[in-house]
């Protein structure tokens, strides 16, 4: 399993990292994180391998690691599993609120470590297990209109029509060249049922429509805008994990924008 850990303490992330050496090569350790700002940038910079586990410190300065929990098991699909780690009981109940593997107590001992990767272990096989691809009898049809309730009334909108959709505070808006419109449909769903020769999961937060993208300007940090309408200023963000797929999808016939 790839894990990270995170702990404002460096000894005890080093402490952790070589207990976990220990486990006979269960868990590579991809990267280390001091605070929570640091753990979400861990977590972006992995987003193309993915991570599976996360060993949190619960105590730490500013966001502490139960909010940090729910920050990430908001933000993603499939969040990494969590293994909260601290010198602490008082958090025990709200770290199993956000659906924690396990809570361990500093000092760690080695049995005990044990048991809580046999519990991510299993939660992991249960995971994939859940997310088998299961065979059916037909493919079906992308979606090719979507309505929207404007005024009383259920307005359709052709998906050609639609620049992009975006996720926003948990709700899905519709931009087309002309408004926004507000969808009770969300991102998994669309990317699940949209064409997907047309539209692409450029961020987390967005899906765009292919035959929309005007131009494609670097961003800074490996990452990029896709531009849609620069005159409105529509645009969307392509995060450094998705470049390639898009490369392939819209081949860069320079190299300007190459790291």
């Amino acid at each position: 399993m790839r894990a990270v850990v995170v702990d404002d303490e460096e000894p005890a992330r080093e402490e952790l990292v070589w207990l976990l050496e220990q486990a006979g090569g269960e868990v590579e350790v991809v990267a280390q994180a001091s605070s929570a700002r640091a753990a979400l940038d861990v977590l972006e910079a992995h987003a193309e391998q993915g991570v599976d586990l996360i060993f949190l410190d619960v105590d730490m300065p500013g966001v502490d690691g139960v909010r940090l929990a729910e920050l990430i098991r908001d933000r993603d699909e499939e969040p990494p599993m969590v293994i909260f780690v601290t010198a602490y009981e008082d958090y025990a109940v709200d770290a199993f609120d956000v659906d924690a593997v396990d809570y361990l107590l500093k000092p760690i001992r080695t049995e005990r470590l044990q048991r809580a990767l046999g519990r991510a272990r299993q939660r992991r096989d249960e995971r994939r297990s859940r997310m088998a691809p299961r065979p059916q009898s037909t493919t079906p049809r992308a979606l090719e209109r979507i309505s929207v309730e404007e005024r009383g009334v259920y307005r359709v909108i052709a998906v050609e029509e639609i620049l992009f959709f975006e996720a926003e505070d948990g709700i899905v808006v519709i931009q087309t060249r002309e408004a926004r419109h507000i969808t009770d449909f969300s991102l998994k769903f669309l990317e699940q049922n949209l064409d997907g020769e047309r539209f692409f999961r450029s961020h987390r937060s967005y899906i765009v429509q292919l035959d929309a993208i005007e131009s494609i300007a670097p961003w800074g940090a490996g990452t990029y805008r896709l531009i849609l309408d620069r005159g409105a200023d529509l645009s969307v963000p392509l995060a450094r994990s998705r470049a390639s797929e898009l490369k392939a999808l819209i081949p860069w016939s320079a190299n300007v924008f190459e790291d």
